[in-house]
């Protein structure tokens, strides 16, 4: 098969599956039998933040290889990707090679299994093999949804140090529908006697947090934000918070990585897609924030670096995200809207999102692509931000790299 041909085979399993992710894992690693055996896991769960957590991690670990005197290498498995599916497993920063791609995944596609891998799952299991034939130390694992019952959390091998970032509302048709539920949903990845980094959020979720690394006699440290004299890679007020749990789970892992090689991690952190800045003149950022703990983030930092100022918003949103939440969280600092319907089938259509939005008071305008979007934007704004779905700006970026 080639690259194309895996890819579209995959892409086109369900995206959630009759069995539990975590027990199509433990089947499917069991076949394969544990190729995540012998790695140092770094398990990261939370509603935002995660991403950008464990690409500073990422970041940090491999300074500290490279100061070494016996270099190691680092695995990045997260989701969604942007632009190309390579993006979801990466080592050292490069991204797997299609051709191994091609090679890992019809071999994936080719296993006889009782219970059905979902796309996710399928690139789970590829990114643990691609790790352990390319002799990956450090494997940095972001969760796709949840915690408990996720596919991340079906390996054998227990982590190193597990951590939450944040808790909102999301999925809660499969999480729960209260930030208590939701908690403890993501507190389910964590494992008897292994550390957890627990980042800035709401007490009530913090609490449930504690209580089960109380039950599970698991040492846990509350996360803080980096000082605001150190110079990090990813922009925004909140990466500060990320910054800081990416830190503590450095200093959990107690592998003496000093202070001087954390800085210099902090500031090569790269995450395409969150307050990315693609456009200094005229001003252009993309975001990825996709529910309403995003949009607020998102908020923050804009309002804290461009005090006073407003702009004009560019949004495609998923029609199952609290659109009108985000739509009531960054209003304030809107001074028009431009909305484009995602390719997806699960898009909210932009005719449908601009109503909405006009029925706030502030004025929207639907087009029929981000092209047409940014043209009537940049005629009325120098001061642009895009947002609303990953998918979005994957898009988006994508569109940039072709021209």
């Amino acid at each position: 098969m080639t690259y194309e041909e895996v890819v579209n085979t995959i892409d086109n399993k369900h995206r959630f599956g009759k069995a539990c992710g975590r027990d199509v894992t433990r089947e499917l690693l069991e076949v394969l039998e544990h190729p995540e055996m012998g790695m140092r896991i770094i398990h990261i769960a939370g509603t935002n933040g995660k991403g950008s957590v464990a690409a500073f991690v990422s970041s940090i670990l491999q300074a500290a290889s490279f100061a070494s005197f016996e270099p190691f290498k680092v695995g990045l498995f997260t989701s969604p990707h942007l632009i190309e599916y390579t993006e979801r497993i990466r080592i050292d920063g490069v991204q797997i090679p299609k051709d191994d791609v091609a090679r890992l995944g019809e071999y994936l596609l080719s296993l006889k299994l009782e219970l059905e891998p979902t796309m996710f799952d399928y690139w789970l299991a590829m990114a643990l093999l691609y790790f352990k034939e390319q002799g990956v130390k450090y494997i940095v694992l972001e969760t796709g949804l949840g915690g408990a019952k996720d596919s991340t959390n079906g390996l054998l091998r227990k982590p190193e140090v597990c951590a939450i970032t944040s808790i909102g509302l999301e999925h809660t048709q499969y999480l729960g529908d209260t930030i208590e539920k939701i908690a403890a949903e993501k507190a389910g990845i964590i494992k008897s006697g292994v550390p957890v980094v627990i980042g800035q959020m709401d007490e009530g979720a913090t609490n449930v947090i504690i209580n089960r690394c109380k039950e599970l006699n698991s040492h846990y440290v509350i996360s803080g934000e980096v000082s605001a004299d150190k110079i990090i890679g990813l922009f925004g007020k909140y990466q500060r918070k990320n910054a800081q749990v990416a830190v503590d789970i450095i200093k959990c892992l107690d592998i003496g990585v000093n202070n001087q090689t954390i800085d210099e991690g902090l500031a090569k952190a790269v995450w395409p897609g969150r307050m990315q800045i693609i456009s200094y003149d005229p001003f252009i950022m993309v975001d990825g924030a996709h529910n309403p703990s995003g949009v607020e983030a998102l908020y923050d930092s804009l309002a804290m670096e461009f005090p006073k100022e407003k702009f004009s918003f560019i949004m495609a949103v998923m029609a199952d995200k609290d659109y009108l939440d985000m739509i009531k969280v960054i209003t304030p600092i809107a001074r028009r809207f431009y909305t484009v319907t995602v390719d997806s089938n699960r898009a909210l259509q932009a005719k449908e999102l601009a109503m909405a939005i006009n029925n706030t008071g502030v004025e929207s305008t639907s087009c029929n692509s981000y092209d047409e979007a940014l043209e009537l934007a940049l005629k009325q704004e120098n001061r642009i931000v895009v947002f609303g779905s990953l998918y979005f700006i994957g898009e988006v970026l994508g569109s940039y790299d072709k021209n």
